[in-house]
């Protein structure tokens, strides 16, 4: 399995727009040559979430719903409601181990792999599917 290319550009200005397209310039013919056209995506820049937001999911929302709901007799750690609603709401993405398998995992609310609006995002559907399934508001 051949190592996957992935690069990112933060254009900030003239420097790193050039850089990009001389990226792009150089690459594109033979990577296409190959069957592996380029793909190159525009967004704009996300800030990472924020330490409020983590704050708050986990000392208001899991905990609520860690110290309310019981599910067939039984009650639940904030750590495996998260784990649960993360399955749920977060998007999955393949990883790649070192022996070449492929694994389906769960997107992670860690630093640097959620942005902010991504996480209010997320914990407006926990929210949502606390008080709709478990009769827990905040």
């Amino acid at each position: 399995m051949s190592e996957q290319l992935h690069r990112e550009f933060l254009l900030t200005g003239e420097a790193p727009a050039a850089a990009m397209w001389q990226f792009v310039k150089s690459n594109a013919r033979p990577f296409a040559e190959r069957g592996q056209p380029l793909r190159v995506i525009v967004t704009d820049e996300e800030e990472d979430r924020l330490e409020q937001q983590i704050r708050y999911y986990f000392g208001v929302v899991m905990k609520a719903i860690a110290e309310n709901v019981w599910v067939e007799g039984r009650k639940f750690s904030k750590e495996s409601w998260h784990e649960h609603f993360a399955r749920k709401f977060l998007p999955p993405t393949e990883m790649v181990l070192p022996d070449g398998e492929v694994v389906i995992v769960r997107a992670s609310i860690a630093r640097g792999k959620i942005g902010v609006r991504a996480m209010a995002k997320y914990t407006e559907e926990v929210l949502a599917e606390a008080a709709t399934e478990y009769g827990v508001t905040i």
